[in-house]
């Protein structure tokens, strides 16, 4: 008695045009009287007719995979590079107004330093409450803000250095950050609150320059295309 596998089987070789081992009267005559075989003659028929129509060239591979998979995500890294330009651009836009104010800062510094260090020919203090000492610490703060204006000016010149800037005008918010705190538990001194936003503002600024410069959030599209596929079994 033939199986079915044995007759799907010489089946399968006489749509590929192969030789079977079951003589085909036999197989012939299974398939009259059985359904199941019958059944899958037909598909076995229609697949054959679906794949023969079928143009070839439409399975064919493209020249150039990589090529493809570059053109698609084109469109996606133009996008991405246009918005690190304009964040490039509006963090160097705000880097140099805060360099300008800080020379402004520096210069209202100069001013009051000479109120406190006027002296006469003679070498006394002719002011009244005049203190030399403070007008040379009020000198000495006015230098610090002209460098940390030329710092942000070459920062915003050259992204790539910024780091050292960002490192000193970091420990220089620390500290004030830290004075101010301390004023206002004890109470004793005036909180120079305005001095912390002006620095907490520069730092931020410079993050901004160094993420749009160096690409961080430009990355996102590179690790999506290096992703594995997500396995669902």
């Amino acid at each position: 008695m033939i199986s079915h596998d044995e007759v799907q089987a010489a089946l399968s070789a006489r749509i590929d045009g192969e030789e079977s081992t079951v003589d085909a009267a036999v197989v012939e005559a299974h398939v009259a009287h059985c359904d199941k075989c019958r059944a899958y003659w037909e598909r076995a028929v229609a697949l054959s007719d679906n794949f023969g129509a079928a143009n070839a060239n439409d399975f064919s591979p493209p020249v150039d995979l990589a090529d493809s998979i570059l053109a698609g995500v084109e469109g996606e890294f133009q996008r991405v590079a246009a918005r690190r330009q304009v964040g490039v651009a509006i963090a160097r836009v705000v880097l140099a107004c805060l360099s300008a104010l800080y020379v402004v800062w520096a210069g209202r510094l100069v001013v009051e330093a000479s109120r406190f260090s006027v002296e006469t020919a003679a070498g006394d203090v002719a002011a009244a409450g005049a203190d030399p000492m403070v007008g040379t610490l009020l000198i000495g703060a006015a230098a610090v803000r002209i460098g940390i204006a030329v710092a942000l000016l070459f920062a915003a010149w050259k992204p790539q250095q910024l780091i050292g800037v960002l490192i000193i005008v970091g420990a220089m918010l620390g500290f004030t950050l830290g004075f101010t705190v301390l004023a206002a538990v004890s109470g004793t001194h005036q909180m120079p609150w305005g001095e912390v936003s002006t620095l907490a503002v520069t730092c931020a600024a410079l993050c901004a320059l160094w993420a749009a410069d160096s690409g961080v959030f430009a990355r996102r599209p590179w690790r999506q295309l290096g992703a594995s596929p997500t396995s669902w079994a």
